[in-house]
């Protein structure tokens, strides 16, 4: 019975039951046929064989929490001279702007990412990761406030307006984007001074 052929399989035509000439029975070869195959073919299309797929590629991220430094509104002093300004007509439509501005936007500054929360009942949000930062340029306001702007990846701007305690947020900010921006940044504030 051993050396008896069979025609019916669909997959296998004219080989023997038990063993073909290569050893392998009809069984294996109908299930190199199968998925199994497909997979493996694939895997080989993609560039690699399995050992190489399943080796990471990456240095291993560590997992460490998030911290957040500040989450709050803006520095309470851009309200200063608007306000003041209400003693004229003129000043209130600002004064009124820069109180808005106080009651509704909201920074947070973490060690993985800045936010900005803004709109009637913090509607709008937007967000971004120190690794799509490749320029940062700021200006100093009085009282130890001043203005953000990250130039992103992307070609896009991301500003904040009245940073509190600017000194120490821009430090902290520095000791988490890319090494080249933060020699970029000292290298134009140095020119500057």
């Amino acid at each position: 019975m051993a050396d008896e052929e069979t025609t019916d399989s669909a997959f296998v035509a004219d080989v023997p039951v038990e063993k073909k000439a290569g050893g392998e029975s009809a069984f294996d070869l109908v299930e190199k046929m199968g998925r199994g195959a497909a997979k493996t073919k694939r895997g080989k299309r993609k560039g690699g064989d399995k050992s190489s797929a399943a080796a990471p590629t990456k240095a291993a991220a560590t997992l460490v929490a998030e911290e957040t430094f500040y989450e709050g509104p803006p520095a309470i002093t851009e309200v200063i001279a608007p306000t003041i300004s209400i003693l004229t007509v003129v000043g209130i439509v600002p004064a009124a702007a820069a109180w808005a501005r106080q009651a509704w936007v909201r920074y947070s500054i973490t060690n993985r990412r800045i936010r900005v929360t803004s709109g009637l009942g913090g509607k709008d949000m937007a967000e971004i990761v120190y690794p799509d930062v490749i320029e940062i340029r700021t200006v100093k306001r009085l009282f130890g406030d001043g203005d953000i702007v990250f130039f992103l990846r992307d070609g896009a701007k991301f500003e904040m307006r009245n940073v509190p305690n600017f000194a120490e947020t821009m430090e902290f900010v520095l000791g988490n984007v890319d090494d080249d921006v933060v020699k970029e940044y000292k290298k134009l504030n140095s020119q500057l001074n």
